[in-house]
């Protein structure tokens, strides 16, 4: 039976992150419903889990979040393993973007 998953993640900064999600999409156990990035720049970290799920061969739901912590600090304010998305096949829209545009166009 398949162990469903939701990753939050600040993938981008240091490996650590990028590890923990090829992992799991290697594994056939693991039902990854959905991952969320946070802290500095969400939507560039979306971008690089993007490009993970595209070189694992996989179409999981990611969902850019808050960019500032609610409670304190701000520790990683960029992304900096995003310097690279240039050489990987990765998502610039994700579901968020287009059920906004949705509800703009027909409010």
């Amino acid at each position: 039976m398949a162990h469903k998953i939701l990753l939050d993640t600040d993938i981008g900064s240091d490996i650590d992150d990028a590890v923990c999600l090829a992992y799991l999409l290697a594994q056939p156990e693991c039902d990854l419903l959905g991952i969320t990035t946070v802290t500095g720049e969400p939507l560039l970290r979306a971008r690089l889990a993007s490009a993970l799920c595209h070189a694992a061969g996989r179409d999981i739901p990611i969902y850019p979040g808050a960019a500032n912590p609610l409670i304190i600090a701000q520790r990683q304010t960029s992304a900096t393993q995003a310097a690279r998305l240039d050489r990987w096949s990765h998502t610039t829209d994700f579901p968020i973007f287009r059920r906004i545009r949705r509800l703009e166009s027909d409010p």
